[in-house]
């Protein structure tokens, strides 16, 4: 398998040498032959792509259908405002978006999984046809929901960002942000779902106090204007009544699949301590098993290294405590069993009663909330989950870069002085690097005076090559003897000459005509 592939298609370019993919990249980018064809596919073409020109591009040509920073040109781009203290009203606004004007062929983006689950279940409820297509469904229910939309079984499919790359619905009409997503990147990626290969879209998108900084760029970058949808405040007292008419039994609909997966788990666990006491092997999975190029111990290593030194470092206190002391090697086991069984019997005589009390506070606090506050609260655990991203993707872009060693070259030599600029210099990347990823006005106007000025020095030398002398006409014209060009310079100007072969200021032929002009004398 090693060095035989000759084609290689990298789509979603962008992301490929993200943090999470580096490793399985370098793996399979080493498994191909040195003369390979390589294509890099992607909506948006960022930094990280220099880097993935470097590792596996020789002699790159890169294609632009349009400015990668931007949604397409026929897509209607509009907002709905949802204003301070009215963040539980977004499923309210969301159902009747849904009910009263996008019916059929429209896609929600929401930030968790939760959240696109229970909007299937009240979208359901209210009788419309709603898939969801998330990170914790398996591969065949994800297939089967793109299939159904498809299609046209359902008319809405509620997903989060796991659908807004890689997919080609060409029924798509219409994409609703229940939540402004991280990034402009991951915005163009999900509005992109509708308005391709030249059709209309529409994308609507629910913005409140907190995301007005991305929406200040959208509008920005928008190559058409920016529309504001308007709803009656009528209009959503009465499906905010529908939804919280409907609460109960979106918690029954909950709590009846928490019970099913409970069952179902329980069922498994059973069925594979009966096989193991009955000695039997393991079923064995449909088609030949899964290989992988790290082992066990390295895919533990590597997500720990993703986690982060905080969370390893969250891991070794837990550990720690749960043993009862902070040196590893003065750790007993009879003693730590001992430790615990005299806790678990305090516990029983006294904490019992605190702990079943504690409960039962935690659940009347939940039962005595209004409708609107938990409304409220999933709003905003999703605007916290979007911020916790941006938070995620600001450190990854701060953290330091690996140093690599360089040549000292003569002009790197003047000191320490130069400080920053010094720096940018030596940061400079190739031009070709710089053209791959630039795509502004400026560049291509360079690139195509550049290709210009390529074509005219070619025809100049093929004419000194095949030893064409030059016409008569533009002989004449060289020396300014033809009355029509009287006056008009031609090329490079040749310095005069005086009389006396003199040349130059000052100079000084014969006869005592040393003055400051051009010549020894002049004629009158």
């Amino acid at each position: 398998m090693r060095y035989c592939l000759q084609i290689l298609i990298l789509d979603e370019a962008d992301r490929m040498l993200d943090e999470y993919f580096a490793d399985q990249m370098k793996e399979i980018i080493r498994s191909c032959a040195a003369t390979r064809q390589t294509m890099l596919f992607s909506a948006t073409m960022t930094e990280e792509v220099k880097d993935l020109a470097a590792v596996s591009l020789k002699k790159p040509v890169k294609i632009f259908v349009n400015n990668n920073q931007t949604v397409a040109f026929n897509l209607r781009q509009e907002f709905i405002r949802i204003r301070e203290g009215r963040e539980a009203d977004r499923e309210a606004i969301l159902a009747a978006l849904v009910c009263r004007t996008f019916h059929d062929h429209c896609m929600v983006f929401v930030q968790t999984k939760r959240t696109a689950h229970r909007l299937r279940i009240l979208l359901g409820l209210l009788g419309v046809k709603t898939g969801e297509l998330h990170g914790d469904l398996t591969q065949a229910q994800r297939l089967e929901s793109l299939k159904q939309f498809k299609d046209e079984q359902i008319d809405i499919l509620v997903a989060t960002d796991v659908a807004a790359r890689g997919l080609d619905i060409s029924s798509v009409k219409t994409v609703i942000n229940f939540v402004m997503p991280a990034t402009m990147e991951h915005y163009i990626h999900r509005v992109g779902r509708t308005a391709r290969a030249g059709k209309a879209g529409v994308s609507v998108s629910l913005a409140g106090e907190q995301e007005r900084k991305i929406v200040k760029e959208i509008v920005k970058n928008a190559v058409s204007s920016v529309k504001n949808r308007i709803i009656p405040l009528d209009i959503i007292e009465k499906y905010r009544n529908k939804v919280a008419a409907l609460e109960p039994e979106i918690d029954h609909v909950l709590a009846e699949e928490r019970a099913e997966k409970l069952l179902r788990q329980t069922e498994q666990q059973l069925t594979s301590a009966e096989r193991k006491l009955k000695g039997q092997p393991a079923p064995k999975q449909d088609g030949p098993p899964r290989e992988w190029f790290q082992t066990l111990h390295e895919r533990r290593e590597e997500k720990t290294r993703l986690a982060g030194e905080e969370a390893a470092e969250k891991k070794k206190a837990k550990k720690r405590k749960r043993r009862g002391d902070d040196d590893e090697d003065d750790f007993d086991p009879v003693r730590y069993h001992q430790e615990q069984l005299k806790k678990q019997k305090m516990g029983a005589a006294s904490g019992g009663d605190k702990k079943k009390a504690k409960k039962d506070a935690d659940a009347n606090a939940e039962s005595n909330k209004t409708p609107k506050q938990m409304a409220r609260e999933r709003a905003l655990d999703e605007l916290r989950k979007v911020s916790m991203v941006q938070a995620k993707l600001a450190k990854i872009r701060n953290r330091p870069t690996s140093i690599n060693a360089t040549e000292d070259s003569a002009n790197n030599g003047e000191g320490s002085g130069g400080g920053k600029k010094n720096r940018k210099k030596q940061k400079n990347f190739s031009r070709f690097e710089r053209d791959l990823t630039d795509v502004g006005s400026k560049n291509v106007k360079k690139l195509r005076y550049d290709a210009s000025k390529k074509q005219r020095m070619d025809k100049v030398d093929k004419r000194k090559q095949s030893g064409s002398k030059m016409s008569s006409e533009k002989l004449r014209n060289k020396h300014g003897l033809n009355k029509q060009t009287k006056g008009k310079s031609f090329g490079q100007k040749a310095p005069k000459r005086s009389p006396f072969g003199g040349k130059g200021k000052g100079g000084g032929g014969g006869g005592g005509g040393g003055g400051k002009g051009k010549g020894g004398n002049r004629r009158k």
